[in-house]
């Protein structure tokens, strides 16, 4: 981890691969989902609490790839995952796996964010702490997802005078307060507006924040606390994490369709012998 004021040039793998030992030997030495390696192969994984994780990069900067290599391994970890794809183009490799409930259509998208809320209210969404008790929402674009609920609710709803759609709302409950209920946001969203939470700090509602083929502008909308802006890549999964005011350079874990698959049905155990 580096600080704001020394940001020396790294060393990184040009790739992290299941099949590399390199990356083994990290799957082996963390609990929680691996994002990829730093300089000194150092692995640099999800922190143990639920809280969000925002992934916001360019053109071709590698969000999907990232958001299907974490919800590979927190399937694997046993969470069940909500993975709202809009479109559904993004994460077809998931659509018919165990513990998978895969979102499109943004009529079922808004039913189920209202529903998820109704039983956090209602204190039937319990959690131990565990993962096998966390429910992750993978949302593939958190800008086009609310989006499309105002849109929902606008055709569907012409009549009402709400000042936001109720699944507009209910993502803003869920972003403020799902952690503590053990739901765990991954969204991808290169903007800085968040859903139903008005100005509230990016950094207020995801601590760990990664980005990638991004200038000056883009890091001003995700981290504005980090004023030693560090040089963007073009090398394919060349990225950054930002976690309160340290940045840190990493070459993300790569998985394929069909690796993700494997190792989210535990075909292939990370870190295990392949």
């Amino acid at each position: 981890m580096i600080n704001q004021t020394s940001m020396p040039i790294q060393a990184l793998r040009n790739s992290v691969r299941l099949s590399d030992s390199y990356t083994l030997t990290a799957l082996n030495t963390v609990d929680t989902p691996l994002f990829g390696l730093a300089d000194g192969d150092r692995p640099i994984a999800l922190p143990d609490t639920a809280e969000h994780t925002l992934i916001a990069t360019g053109a071709g900067g590698g969000t999907t790839t990232l958001l299907r290599t974490l919800t590979a391994q927190a399937l694997a970890l046993g969470a069940s995952v909500d993975l709202i794809d809009p479109g559904g183009t993004g994460h077809r490799w998931a659509r018919d796996l165990p513990g998978v409930r895969y979102l499109s259509r943004i009529a079922d998208i808004h039913d189920h964010l209202l529903l998820t809320v109704a039983a956090l209210q209602d204190g039937t969404q319990a959690w131990d702490g565990t993962w096998t008790g966390r429910r992750v929402m993978v949302i593939e674009h958190l800008g086009t997802v609310a989006y499309g609920l105002r849109e929902y609710w606008s055709q569907t709803r012409p009549e009402t005078q709400l000042d936001e759609a109720p699944g507009v709302e209910a993502l803003g409950v869920l972003l403020a307060t799902g952690p503590s209920f053990g739901v765990q946001v991954f969204a991808g969203n290169p903007s800085v507006r968040l859903p139903g939470l008005g100005t509230v700090p990016v950094a207020q509602v995801f601590p760990t924040r990664v980005i990638a083929l991004g200038g000056a502008a883009l890091w001003e909308r995700i981290a504005p606390d980090i004023w030693c802006i560090p040089p963007y890549s073009v090398m394919p999964g060349r990225m950054h994490i930002t976690a309160g005011q340290q940045v840190t350079a990493f070459q993300a874990l790569y998985l394929s369709d069909t690796e993700a698959r494997a190792v989210a049905s535990g075909e292939i155990e990370p870190g295990g012998p392949q």
